[in-house]
């Protein structure tokens, strides 16, 4: 299998996405839960996810896609910022429920609730990484 033909295999993006993905969540929920020591949880949660989508689209899109041209490099930047939006949204109503159910929520249980809509939003995520960055297959030629 060649390099360009592995980043159109499903199970190769999949194995790469995850781990991005679970470093990315790593660094996402650690980022967060030091900056809520410090900030609103609400602040906390939106600068954390810009920090770790900046990084998590530049490596999806380079290892788990196989883009390395800095061609598109941007406009796969200004992609990720609407699945920021998205992952944004999902976690934000996740921490607002949470505070309206408990306003003296911990960090602690902020960041578990944080993570949980981080994971909701990572599926789409994926597959919206996966229709704008992932090579197409060769179309083979009839004879």
């Amino acid at each position: 299998m060649t390099e360009a033909s592995r980043h159109t295999h499903l199970k190769h993006q999949l194995g790469s996405f995850a781990v991005i993905g679970v470093a990315s969540t790593v660094a996402n929920v650690v980022l967060f839960y030091l900056l809520n020591l410090t900030m609103n949880a609400q602040v906390a949660n939106a600068l954390a996810l810009v920090i770790t989508t900046v990084v998590n689209t530049a490596a999806n899109r380079h290892f788990t896609f196989g883009a390395r041209s800095k061609e598109g490099a941007g406009r796969a930047q200004l992609q990720g910022l609407v699945l920021w939006l998205i992952m944004w949204s999902a976690t934000a109503l996740a921490l607002f429920l949470l505070l309206q159910a408990n306003p003296h929520a911990s960090h602690t249980a902020q960041s578990v609730v944080q993570l949980a809509g981080n994971v909701v939003a990572t599926v789409i995520r994926f597959v919206m990484l996966r229709r704008w960055f992932a090579p197409k297959p060769a179309l083979a030629v009839q004879e």
